[in-house]
């Protein structure tokens, strides 16, 4: 993905409720409804796509946000480990590109 003119990219959860969740011991289970598939996450993927993402953020934005959220300072590599998962969760249709 090319970063819009003038910034990083940005990405949010797209509009109109696409997730049906539920939880287990040992994670989270998403339904995305537009694709009809199911997917299986962590607590830092749950928190980004339940909290993080609602208005939208770059990388950066995200991983302080979502270290916030989970009380850790967020490091280099916490930081890189956010935007690989922006990344993926944009791939499989979870997040979209905001504009800017």
């Amino acid at each position: 993905m090319n970063p819009p003119a003038g910034g990083p990219p940005r990405w949010r959860v797209p509009s109109g409720a696409p997730f049906a969740w539920a939880h287990s011991e040992s994670g989270h289970v998403l339904y995305h409804r537009p694709s009809g598939q199911t997917h299986f996450l962590n607590e830092g993927a749950a928190l980004l796509l339940r909290e993080c993402l609602i208005e939208p953020r770059n990388a950066a934005e995200a991983a302080f946000a979502l270290a916030e959220l989970q009380d850790v300072k967020p490091d280099p590599q916490f930081l890189h480990h956010v935007a690989n998962l922006l990344q993926h969760l944009e791939t499989v249709g979870l997040i979209e590109s905001a504009p800017m």
